[in-house]
């Protein structure tokens, strides 16, 4: 199986080079030892990330811990919803299918299976699906998230083209938090009364893009000629929530008696043509488009015709050096918005690689941002004011089986709109300014394993919202057991650290972050988890004890005003790959 893999990818390669470098500039190639969640058994469980009790379990992580990402990554404000989970293309010869699952305490299920297949050299398509699901740990806090990503390339002749397609469907419990936490100690945190018994939101995120590619002069490997551009996106959001405590809220917009329900929704599709030219080395293509966008909310439609100018520009030095360049201009409706992303990959050594990214935006406020009716919230914003946003990132990766890596990023935002005391604000924080600094590696000496892993972390002082160092570290012990050597068998704790720092609020009627201030803390707290996983060839076996701190901390700690730290969970899971 093995040998005749290696001769599948001797045979492709050369055949796939041209439309590899018209279609995208990266793409890890699949070799028969791979394996779903890492290579390493002590690495497995990775995929299921890190829980809390935000609605969504967090969504895997805290905004705070990743703030100078998400503070650029975020389309309003500091949206709630992160960035979707799309499929990453893999080169291989064979068909091959991933499958990672794991289940554990409050009914929690991660699973995420993956599709690769080159059908022949010239037509290939890659498909991931992801379902986080969950009863919740606090009461009215289930979810169900799910999201669906495809990519199919073609190419025939002289006609090529690359569809992208993502889906998510999220539905999550908005409790709002524990109504009181006197009774933390006494009772399982699930039995304990939240602030809203009956409130949902429903997520709906559609995506699609379509690039078509005519060659007019010359073969696959150097050609040029016309370029076709299309896309077409949804968000929205529904929001319900029933027997409100009337004394609660101060103003009702639509209905007093305690019932609501807030909808919005935006559409957008674009079209748009152009020129391409493609080589080994060096690609560029450059188009026209319009771009129609029309936001419902409760019956209230608004649309807006755009027209922009997009680029895309790839250059390198053979496989050592790659420059990335995208570029968007618009030039009617959006009369100059602008943004440009930068990234650049140079492998210095076979074992030392060198990353950089440098992304500007300078853009109006979204729709959502612009106006809104809800049952608690109204707003219409006219005067509309560019926000800038500035990131620069990098990180420099030395070392193969053994490694050490270094990234830092850098966030800075000018004239950015927040959600501050029940409105939207301009002119709050005029300028904020928020990084981190990551060092962590993997180090081995004969069957033990050392993952460090640090974050140093600086911002402006008008925006305190992360902690100022974290440490996660993974010590594992791996041998293969009995005569056979088959069985493969991981153990390892992972020991962690945080400062204590200032949380953002979490609203969750309309599914955003607030950077208020409020005299409730995160304090400084430690983390320890363990692990045990197994192995035989492709299927592999773990469990893990998460947040065992939680047994030695004390509960009433927040990670958010009305959310406090996530209790002990225990998880199990497989992961299994199959080739043909």
């Amino acid at each position: 199986m093995k040998q005749l893999l290696t001769i599948y990818l001797s045979v492709f390669s050369f055949a796939i080079f041209g439309q590899k470098e018209l279609f995208f500039q990266t793409m890890d190639s699949l070799e028969i030892d791979y394996r779903s969640g890492g290579n390493t058994l002590d690495q497995i469980d990775d995929f299921i990330g890190n829980y809390n009790l935000r609605p969504g379990g967090g969504f895997g992580n805290l905004h705070e811990f990743n703030l100078a990402d998400h503070t650029f990554l975020s389309p309003a404000g500091f949206a709630y919803l992160t960035s979707p989970i799309k499929v990453k293309p893999k080169f291989t010869g064979l068909p091959y299918l991933g499958f990672k699952y794991a289940f554990g305490s409050s009914l929690t299920q991660d699973l995420n299976v993956e599709y690769q297949q080159f059908f022949k050299t010239n037509t290939h398509l890659h498909f991931q699906y992801r379902r986080r699901s969950s009863n919740g740990f606090l009461r009215s806090g289930d979810y169900k998230l799910n999201d669906v990503s495809l990519q199919f390339f073609h190419q025939k002749n002289r006609y090529s083209t690359h569809l992208e397609a993502y889906y998510g469907a999220h539905e999550l419990g908005e409790n709002d938090g524990l109504a009181s936490d006197s009774l933390l100690d006494v009772f399982e945190l699930n039995l304990i009364p939240v602030k809203r018994e009956n409130a949902k939101s429903k997520i709906r995120k559609l995506d699609i893009k379509w690039n078509n590619y005519l060659r007019l002069i010359g073969d696959s490997i150097i050609g040029s000629g016309l370029k076709t551009r299309h896309q077409y996106s949804i968000r929205g959001r529904e929001f319900y929530d029933q027997a409100v405590d009337m004394n609660s809220v101060d103003t009702f917009f639509i209905d007093t008696t305690g019932t609501t329900r807030d909808q919005y929704q935006t559409a957008k599709i674009s079209n748009g043509a152009g020129i391409y030219f493609s080589s080994p080395n060096f690609s560029f293509d450059a188009s026209l488009n319009h771009r129609y966008w029309r936001n419902q909310n409760l019956g209230n439609n608004r649309d807006t015709n755009e027209v922009f100018l997009h680029s895309l520009l790839n250059a390198g030095i053979g496989e050592q050096l790659r420059l990335q360049n995208e570029f968007y201009f618009n030039l009617i409706g959006a009369t100059g918005e602008i943004k440009n992303y930068a990234t650049l990959n140079y492998e210095v050594l076979s074992n030392l690689n060198v990353n950089g990214n440098l992304n500007f935006e300078n853009l109006y406020p979204t729709p959502y941002q612009r106006f809104h009716q809800a049952n608690y919230y109204q707003w219409n914003i006219s005067n509309l004011e560019m926000q800038q946003k500035l990131q620069l990132s990098g990180s420099v990766r030395y070392g193969d089986t053994n490694y050490v890596e270094a990234r830092v990023n850098w966030t800075n935002i000018n004239n950015g709109r927040y959600f501050i005391d029940g409105t939207w604000r301009q002119d709050t924080l005029d300028f904020v300014s928020v990084g981190a600094f990551h060092l962590k590696g993997r180090f081995n000496l004969g069957q033990w394993s050392f993952y460090p892993k640090a974050t140093i972390r600086f911002n402006a002082s008008n925006f305190n919202y992360q902690p100022l160092f974290s440490t996660l570290n993974r010590i594992a012990f791996t041998t293969k057991l009995f005569k056979a050597q088959k069985l493969g068998v991981s153990l390892g704790v992972d020991l962690g650290y945080h400062t204590g720092y200032q949380f953002m609020t979490y609203n969750g009627v309309l599914d955003l972050y607030e950077p208020t201030s409020t005299g409730i803390k995160t304090p400084e707290l430690f983390q320890l988890n363990a692990f045990m996983a197994l192995s035989i060839d492709e299927f592999r076996f773990f469990v893990k004890g998460e947040n065992i701190s939680y047994l030695f901390q004390e509960s009433t700690h927040r990670i958010d005003r009305d959310y406090p730290i996530m209790p002990m969970l225990i998880r199990l899971g497989i992961t299994w790959d199959f080739f043909n």
